[in-house]
């Protein structure tokens, strides 16, 4: 098999990549010093082109050949940061849900400190990655300002601070957060699979506490199930970026190690 040092779909078929397909503009130059000879694997086109057309054959005109593909394990920076976006996820929302049970009381202190807390660690998870992989940081960075505002709509007001948000504006707010963390999940290779289950059914959570103050108290109760499991699946896969790479419910295949 053969080991490829340019991008194994460069200049092979114009409808799947013009890029080194007849005229050569400035962009394609650019292009092509950037990433086709260099480092095609962080391209956004290559990464389209291995999910649609296969991690072991490239296209050349319509004969497909194979091609031996070197592994890139995710960096270390990288795995960090994605652990720190998924533990403080994962932490917000079991405290959230321990507020919504009624877990803490009155005292809702040291559980709103801890969201904040959370909610930083994974804006500057988000601010971190927003470089290098820029949905990867906005769905941090949005999952961060949504804990921060919750403390300050739900949690706070709750307690006595402020005056609570009615039951439809707060629907209302919920679908729309509910809504973002459905982008992560059609955000394909570009982000891991860990991370789009996540945000897949955090997505979950909310929307079913938006619809929880006109459904039955059951839709309550399976929102609340739902927030736990959701939590614990996120530190779980936070923890497992930093101590071995993630398996299970939330596994994550070699092969899309990068996010």
């Amino acid at each position: 098999m053969t080991l490829h040092a340019v991008c194994p779909y460069y200049a092979c078929n114009e409808d799947d990549c013009d890029v080194g397909c007849g005229y050569i503009t400035s962009h394609d130059a650019s292009m092509i010093s950037r990433y086709c000879s260099a480092d095609y694997r962080a391209c956004d086109k290559f990464q389209e082109l291995l999910v649609r057309l296969g991690p072991d054959a490239a296209r050349i005109g319509e004969v497909r050949i194979p091609v031996s593909l070197p592994e890139t394990p995710a960096p270390v920076a990288d795995k960090k940061n994605i652990a720190l976006g998924l533990s403080g996820g994962g932490l917000s929302m079991l405290l959230y849900i321990g507020h919504k049970t009624g877990l803490y009381g009155a005292d809702i202190r040291l559980p709103a400190l801890l969201i904040l807390l959370a909610a930083l660690v994974q804006l500057s998870a988000g601010m971190a990655a927003l470089k290098k992989r820029s949905v990867r940081g906005i769905m941090f960075i949005g999952g961060g300002l949504f804990w921060t505002s919750l403390i300050a709509l739900d949690i706070l007001p709750s307690a006595g601070f402020g005056a609570s948000t009615a039951a439809i504006p707060m629907s209302g707010y919920l679908v729309l957060w509910g809504f973002f963390g459905l982008i992560p999940v059609q955000a394909g290779i570009q982000v891991s699979r860990p991370c789009r289950h996540f945000y897949g059914l955090g997505a979950a959570v909310l929307f079913m506490l938006a619809a929880a103050p006109f459904a039955p108290p059951v839709v309550t109760y399976l929102a609340y199930g739902l927030g736990l499991a959701t939590g614990v699946c996120g530190l779980w896969a936070g923890f497992a970026y930093l101590l071995k790479r993630p398996v299970g419910l939330l596994g994550l295949d070699r092969k899309k190690a990068r996010t």
